[in-house]
Formats: C-alpha cells, sequence, structure tokens
C-alpha cells in the first residue's frame, strides 16, 4: 500500500465567514495607514517651527496655546497608536472592548484635530486649517468608508467644526463658504456610497467565491461513485485526528473475491455493488463524525473518533449482519453464495503515524483474508 501522506491544500484568499470578518480585516489593513497620516500631520505641527522658521513668532499670542496644542499632538500621536494597534489586534481577536477602544480614539483624534482647526481659524486665521480638516475627513472617507460608525466619528466633529470657525470668524454664516460647505458635504456622501458599492460588490464576489471553493472542496474530496470520502480526504482526517491527539480506532475493509464479481456480473454490477457496500457502511457506523472513505478499487476505510478497539468490533459486526441482510449474490465467492467482506481493525496509541495505522489496519485484513475472509481481525 502507498505510505504516501499528503497534506489538505492551502489556499491564499481569505474564507470570511461573517461581513463583519471582512470589515475587521480591512480595518486592520486601513487604520493603519490612518494613524500613519495623523502622526504624520502632527509631527509637523510639533516641529512647525525647525520646518517653517519662526513659525509661532507670527502668530498672535493667547496664553500657554501654543503648550496646548503641543500637548493635542502628542496626544494625538498615542492614540492614534493605540488605533492602529486596536485594528489589528481586533482583526484577530474579536472583542467588543477592542471595538469599543477603536472607536474611542476615532472620536479622540477627530475632538483633537476640531480643537487645533477652530484655533487655526478663530485666532490665527492660518490659511492651511481648511486644507488640513478637508484632507482629515477625505482620509477618513478612504480608510472607514465601509465602516460607517467610525467614519462619522471621525468626520462629524470636523465637518461642524469647519462650519462653526468660519461663523465665528466672520460673526455670521458667509453665503459662498455655506455653497462650498454643502458641496464638500454631498462630495462625502456620495463618495462613500460609491466606495460602499464597490465594497458590497466585492463581499457578493467573495460569497460566490466561497460558494465555489466548497462546490470544489466536494468534488475533490469525495468519491463519485460511491459518494463517501476518497483517499484524500479520509488521508486529511486522519491527520486531523493525530494532530488532534484523540483516541480513535480504524477498520480496513475489502470486498471478498470483487474481481471475480466483476469478472462474472459485470462491471456496471460492479460499481452497484460498490454502491450498496458504502449505503451499508454508512448505516453501520455510530455517529454522523464517524468517517466512511473508499480508499481504493474494493476497498473501504472507516475513522472511527473517540472508539476503542471493542466499539470498532461492535461496528464490524453491524456491517457483518447489515451485509447477510441486504444478500447481494455473489455466486463466484468460496466462502459465501451473497457479498461478504474481510476487515482489519487497527487503533491509535503509542504515538502511531498516520502509516503506520494504516498499516496495522492492512495487516489486520490481511490475517482475516489468510485465516478464510468473511471475519475481522484486530
Amino acid at each position: 500500500m502507498s505510505k504516501e501522506q499528503r497534506r489538505p491544500p492551502t489556499l491564499s484568499m481569505p474564507q470570511w465567514k461573517r461581513r463583519e470578518e471582512m470589515i475587521l480585516f480591512a480595518l486592520s489593513k486601513s487604520v493603519p495607514w490612518l494613524a500613519f497620516i495623523n502622526l504624520s500631520f502632527a509631527v509637523i505641527i510639533i516641529f512647525r517651527n525647525q520646518l517653517f522658521s519662526h513659525f509661532d513668532a507670527g502668530l498672535s499670542l493667547h496664553g500657554n496655546i501654543f503648550q496646548t496644542i503641543n500637548i493635542m499632538m502628542f496626544l494625538t500621536m498615542l492614540m492614534s497608536a493605540v488605533m492602529a494597534g486596536a485594528a489589528v489586534i481586533a482583526s484577530k481577536n474579536r472583542s467588543a472592548w477592542l471595538s469599543h477602544i477603536l472607536d474611542i480614539s476615532l472620536l479622540l483624534i477627530s475632538l483633537i484635530w476640531s480643537f487645533c482647526c477652530y484655533i487655526f481659524v478663530t485666532f490665527w486665521a492660518l490659511p492651511i486649517a481648511y486644507p488640513l480638516a478637508i484632507i482629515l475627513m477625505l482620509t477618513a472617507l478612504a480608510g472607514l468608508y465601509f465602516y460607517p460608525r467610525g467614519l462619522l466619528l471621525s468626520v462629524f466633529p470636523l465637518w461642524i467644526t469647519v462650519l462653526a470657525a468660519n461663523i465665528t470668524l466672520y460673526s455670521e454664516i458667509y453665503v459662498r463658504f455655506f455653497v462650498i460647505w454643502v458641496l464638500f458635504t454631498l462630495i462625502l456622501i456620495y463618495g462613500r456610497q460609491i466606495l460602499q458599492r464597490w465594497f458590497n460588490e466585492n463581499w457578493e464576489r467573495h460569497q460566490d467565491n466561497l460558494l465555489l471553493i466548497t462546490r470544489l472542496e466536494t468534488i475533490a474530496n469525495q468519491d463519485p461513485l460511491t459518494e463517501t470520502a476518497n483517499r484524500r480526504a479520509m488521508e486529511v482526517h486522519l491527520n486531523m485526528a493525530i494532530n488532534r491527539n484523540v483516541p480513535f480506532s480504524l477498520i480496513m475493509l475489502d470486498v471478498d473475491y470483487f474481481k471475480r464479481y466483476n469478472d462474472h456480473y459485470g462491471h456496471q454490477a460492479g460499481d452497484e455493488c460498490l454502491v450498496k457496500m458504502a449505503k451499508i457502511l454508512k448505516a453501520a457506523v455510530r455517529t454522523p463524525e464517524d468517517v466512511v472513505a473508499r480508499y481504493g478499487g474494493e476497498e473501504f476505510l472507516l475513522l472511527l473518533p473517540d472508539a476503542s478497539a471493542k466499539e470498532a468490533e461492535l461496528v464490524a459486526e453491524r456491517i457483518h449482519k447489515l451485509l447477510m441482510q441486504e444478500a447481494i449474490p455473489h455466486l463466484q465467492s468460496d466462502v459465501s453464495d451473497i457479498v461478504t467482506v474481510s476487515m482489519g481493525i487497527a487503533s491509535s496509541g503509542d504515538d502511531k503515524s498516520v502509516a503506520e495505522l494504516i498499516s496495522a489496519a492492512d495487516s489486520a485484513l490481511y490475517r482475516a483474508k489468510s485465516q478464510g475472509r468473511n471475519r475481522w481481525c484486530g
């Protein structure tokens, strides 16, 4: 018998079962980028006097406002790191408190920028204030369009602040600015709808891919004739059972004188016999967790999790009784006038490998044949 052990194929495509899993994965990729942008702007503002000579000297002083701005920027850097960490961890460990940390970080960073932009507009009338706010809102849109709660927490404080700062600066609603503010609001809304439509289409395509993968796996893991697991699938189950370190038993089963059956009744009748045999084996096992596989031409292998050798013998006895009841004619058999099987039983233990267990079951099957067939040996 072949000693080759096949490994299940690894898929590079993530297999999200729920939409929330896809959102968390997307957050783990986009939030660190958002954090980097916030951190970069914070660094620029902290080192403004080094980047732009005597920047503060050209601004009117209002108490400790410069120190307050610096503290806010250091806090932004800290919250950016927390936000990025929470998003990455949440993608691997779905926890409500991690989502809360992410949301709180997004809100705090937005509030900090809102405060700073308000100061930039109302106290210093800096021309960079509006572009800064717009960039921050657009980056939040690009990174969080699929996460409505986080997007609202990031954009809404800045969106309100821009209008409030302009009203404070001019002591009224400046009509031209208000028109621009409304247009920008429509840009945000429409842009989010377009991006969300793209995200939804990708989710639907992903679901279609998962369905296709499931169908392909069924084809790859199922014997088309008997509709039992095939050899590849059985070896995967065996490796999983070994890795889980739980006791189990194997029954290797061979139809007695099956070549004679084929020669006498024809290959179509032989196929029908194997189909009936598969149904009998499925009826004889104990639970849905028991695996029935067609391991060779007329050879089947049964994996019985949490089964001792004695329990495996009870399954073998049920197989024998069901075969007697089915009474498939086999006039060319030397042991009976109906189809019979020989079975070999092996149990896990003593750190046996998959190959060693299959070899033990095969040896037990050989002994059953040597002793006259139509029986089982352990």
